[in-house]
């Protein structure tokens, strides 16, 4: 079986995304993070990758899953892994990170609800992607039992249908974050195409298509950051799509070979689960301190970045913390 990292650089693309990730929530959302202005270029950089970042991570998700695909015999042992993997950090470390922020209120710059049980049900801080991927595993794994994504023209019924899912699908109560997990189900099913029928479709198209894509996608949320449009576009836009589907394909053709990269895409799990706990403690020392914007942002960001691949090191020492830290068995 062909290795998920040739030809493409997934883990050093990976890296990318989780840099791209922390850096968002160093800055944060307004009135959180940094504390900086809707005006500064720190909360315009990140917001430039608002509609690649998420999507790149989902899209690497159903690129590398294409290559140990679910098969009908092993969808028990399938569902128990990804509960392993995904369920049980959600469960302790949602609970750890609550409790945390309940005693140290805004630290985080998320909002904790009053009523713990809303964590486990709701999206929560960071934690509603793990919710979203458990369902997305979910429905791709219903998908390969019904055989709907085995064959091309099969695959195309499929991905037209979430496509047209992720544009209408909306829920008052998003729960279990349904709402998310529709809407990125899509970039998922991009990244299992590329891996089962890449070869299919000649390289340089595939690169001329995602690079057209990409830079209308750009084009026109560029226009509405800049104030040209007066329009937000979220998630479940044609325009995300664009820049989530066109972003995720060539960034997969371009990236290079990079050690460090690839050092921080190795952890990029740990990264995601933990970063926020390291960039919100490294933001408020150096606000007391006095720290000026630039200083806060790159001691943030490699504070989130270092300080949970620490922290794997040491919960990959023990088999209980391995996998209710990390998600290893």
């Amino acid at each position: 079986m062909q290795s998920p990292e040739k030809p493409y650089r997934v883990v050093e693309l990976r890296g990318l995304a989780c840099l791209l990730l922390v850096a968002y929530h160093v800055v944060g959302i307004p009135g959180a993070g940094m504390q900086v202005g809707d005006d500064s270029i720190y909360r315009y950089a990140t917001s430039s990758f608002d509609l690649i970042r998420m999507p790149v991570f989902t899209f690497l998700s159903g690129l590398v899953y294409a290559y140990r695909p679910v098969r009908r015999a092993e969808l028990a042992e399938f569902s128990l892994k990804k509960l392993r993997r995904l369920g049980v950090p959600f469960l302790i470390i949602s609970t750890l990170f609550y409790l945390l922020q309940t005693h140290a209120p805004g630290a985080h710059g998320t909002f904790a609800p009053a009523q713990m049980w809303r964590i486990y049900l709701f999206p929560y801080a960071h934690f509603w992607y793990l919710q979203a991927l458990l369902l997305i595993f979910a429905m791709v794994a219903a998908l390969e039992v019904a055989g709907l994504l085995d064959r091309p023209e099969r695959f195309i019924i499929a991905f037209v249908a979430s496509v047209a899912g992720c544009l209408t699908f909306w829920t008052d109560s998003n729960l279990f974050s349904v709402d998310i997990a529709v809407t990125l189900l899509p970039h998922f099913l991009l990244g299992l195409a590329v891996t089962r029928f890449g070869a299919q479709v000649p390289r340089a198209a595939r690169v001329w298509a995602a690079g057209v894509a990409l830079a209308a996608g750009v084009a026109v949320h560029q226009a509405s950051l800049l104030g040209f449009l007066d329009y937000s576009f979220g998630w479940n836009s044609g325009v995300a799509l664009l820049c989530g589907m066109g972003g995720a394909v060539t960034l997969l053709h371009a990236m290079p070979h990079s050690r460090i990269f690839r050092l921080i895409g190795r952890s990029s799990y740990p990264i995601y689960l933990h970063h926020a706990l390291f960039t919100a403690g490294a933001r408020m020392v150096l606000h007391r301190m006095g720290a000026g914007d630039l200083v806060v942002f790159l001691v943030a960001l490699v504070a989130g970045i270092t300080g949970p691949m620490i922290l794997e090191s040491l919960a990959s020492l023990r088999p209980l913390t391995r996998v209710t830290l990390i998600g290893k068995a």
